[in-house]
């Protein structure tokens, strides 16, 4: 049970190493909300809900918060900072009414507060052939701890076994503790015992509980308190009767339909119960029927989902002003090019169908070998268009094509190992194409799989502000000075001098007309060469904190050239520097990146920190700017 790891009690090292790691995680909350500006925050389980009602405190704007509890309160101290939690959150979700009434027993948050049972998923726990089943087998399934109660089977089964000769027990589930292992021996003891010998199997831990679920006679169920009863749900699902305790969360999920409640902690009451589901065959497969019913209107994973979605959709609109547009992204396109990128083209047309169902999506294929275009070919029935370069032409000429091929007001340029997080590449889209708004280059937060921002928006190379952070790393620097430096660390838009090309968006006109990248180039700093030339012609970039997408990272490339190219890397940027700004402006750049890279390298190393990347990008600088014949 989560909770048990707050108890603030056994010894002082507990008590001073508790509060510390919930500040570290509440620390950590707070950084990933202000890098990602949620519009919902989960804390799910007291630890985190406990996490996430310190990290919020004075975040602005401050994201709404769902504290779900799906446990029991452990003890007053636990009782009542988890009641304080609780009052600070918007919605307070929870699997049971048992758990709703132990956390607020007056009711003062009932307004806030609903039941969501967790959702099972119905087809995985089909009850299948009735050969399977073992009509006298009582199954008790679950982790081996003290409050679970596994030692009342034994006497509940032995006493049934009177009036039912061929009765059996199975527990199944793995030992976790020291405490387990000796209730363990306790029971082995136990079956032992004459009136037990040859009717109890210790199964251990089941990979998967599906298959002894549906061919078990019964469920028996022992704790005297369970928040919820996961295993109840399944078992019903399973086709399967169940013998529970009339407490808590299995008396919310098990009626007399589908079995049978007994008095807590009483093994004759249990024993009984067992021998009037069991004792008639029919009775037993008519509950199954009924409880495989009642799983599927009451507990199913569909609905469960459906419903968290519901409240959370609510919950995030509240302040919003209105309900968003049915099929957001109706003006945008989506242009992406894919080489070898199959598995990452998946999931991006996979969030592009969740979040923006109604854009267009183009995919341009430059010389894969693997199934990206035919995958492209076959969503949602040929709606994305795919162009084949016929060869590997570059990522310039391969996106060139795809703008050309976008026939919506604004296009959006996305690397096919990004995702959306939500639709709000359509807000983007929509200040793009917004109507007296100047022509723009607009980039959102670009978010890695770790949660933490990437340097998405950079300032014009060898600019002043770069000289600062060559010599302090932006993320020790004051907040204000770091935004100033790392333009992406901010909350606000703001203009940037270019952006990383994972994801950049403006009017499909302005595109076409910048090209929008230099089709002679192959692969490496057309970003920066189109952010350059947009300048030059006007157009400003900027950077768009009120959307965001996630980015896995560049792992085709990687793999193409076996890691990260960085003499490449620092030769095209050199390249692209001189070409627009002139070799002045492109030797303090080189100045500043040595700087930065050396910097990092020596404090990196006094830290004890591995090094090596910033190693090699120096050592690739150095190298590609002793090749340069024009230095």
């Amino acid at each position: 049970m989560p909770a048990r790891r707050l108890e603030l009690r056994a010894t002082a090292r507990d008590r001073v190493a508790t509060p510390l790691r919930l500040g570290a995680l509440a620390s950590e909350v707070r950084e990933l909300t202000r890098a990602l500006r949620p519009d919902v925050v989960f804390g799910w389980g007291t630890r985190a809900g406990i996490a996430c009602a310190t990290a919020l405190r004075g975040v602005e704007p401050r994201p709404r918060f769902v504290f779900h509890n799906h446990d029991m309160l452990q003890g007053p101290l636990i009782a009542q900072v988890t009641r304080q939690v609780a009052r600070a959150a918007d919605l307070i979700v929870a699997p049971s009414r048992a758990v709703v009434l132990d956390l607020d027993p007056a009711g003062k948050l009932e307004g806030r507060t609903v039941v969501v049972p967790a959702g099972v998923d119905i087809d995985r726990f089909a009850p299948g052939d009735d050969s399977r089943r073992r009509p006298h087998e009582v199954l008790v399934l679950g982790a081996i701890v003290a409050w679970k109660r596994p030692r009342l089977a034994l006497e509940a089964v032995a006493l049934a076994a009177r009036e039912l000769p061929e009765l059996s027990l199975r527990i199944a589930g793995p030992v976790i503790d020291a405490e387990g292992a000796r209730i363990m021996e306790l029971m082995r003891r136990r079956a032992e015992l004459p009136d037990l010998r040859g009717r109890v199997e210790f199964a251990g831990p089941l990979a998967d509980p599906s298959a002894a679920l549906a061919e078990a006679g019964c469920l028996l169920h022992c704790a005297d308190c369970e928040p919820y009863g996961m295993v109840l749900a399944e078992s019903l699902a399973a086709g399967t009767p169940v013998v529970a305790p009339a407490s808590c969360g299995p008396a919310e999920i098990v009626d007399r339909a589908c079995g049978r409640h007994y008095l807590p902690g009483d093994p004759h009451a249990a024993a009984t119960a067992l021998v009037e589901v069991l004792g008639d065959p029919a009775t037993a497969r008519a509950m199954g029927a009924a409880g495989r019913e009642r799983a599927r209107a009451l507990f199913s994973l569909s609905s469960a989902r459906e419903r968290y979605g519901a409240l959370v959709r609510d919950l995030a609109r509240r302040d919003a002003g209105g309900t968003p547009p049915a099929a957001p992204g109706s003006d945008l396109a989506l242009v992406t090019v894919i080489h070898n990128s199959e598995p990452e083209l998946a999931a991006l047309l996979a969030s592009v169908e969740r979040h923006l169902p109604a854009a267009k999506v183009v995919v341009v294929d430059s010389g894969s070998t693997d199934g990206g275009a035919a995958a492209a070919r076959a969503w949602h029935d040929g709606a994305a268009t795919v162009i084949d370069m016929g060869a590997n032409v570059g990522f310039g000429r391969a996106s060139n094509a795809g703008v050309e091929a976008a026939d919506r007001p604004v296009t959006v340029l996305v690397n096919p190992d990004v995702e959306l997080l939500d639709a709000s590449l359509a807000q983007l889209a929509a200040e793009a194409g917004r109507p007296g708004a100047p022509e723009r280059l607009l980039t959102p937060v670009v978010v890695g799989g770790d949660g933490k921002r990437q340097d998405s928006a950079q300032l014009e190379p060898g600019t002043p502000p770069l000289a600062v952070s060559a010599l302090v790393p932006p993320a020790v620097m004051p907040g204000p000075v770091a935004r100033m430096v790392d333009p992406w660390r901010g909350d606000r838009a703001r203009p940037v001098g270019w952006a990383v090309g994972a994801c950049v968006c403006a009017r499909t006109e302005t595109l076409k007309r910048l090209g929008p990248f230099d089709p002679k180039e192959f692969m490496y700093a057309e970003d920066l060469d189109l952010g350059l030339r947009a300048a030059d012609a006007g157009i400003e970039t900027w950077f768009w904190p009120g959307a965001r997408v996630l980015h896995h990272g560049a792992r085709s490339t990687r793999k193409a050239f076996g890691g990260e190219p960085f003499e490449l890397l620092a030769r095209r940027r050199r390249e692209v520097v001189r070409k627009w700004r002139g070799a002045r402006r492109q030797e303090v750049d080189d100045a500043f990146q040595m700087a930065t890279f050396a910097n990092r390298l020596a404090l990196k190393r006094a830290l004890g920190r591995p090094a090596r990347r910033e190693r090699r990008q120096l050592e690739a600088l150095l190298k590609v700017r002793r090749e340069d014949p024009d230095r």
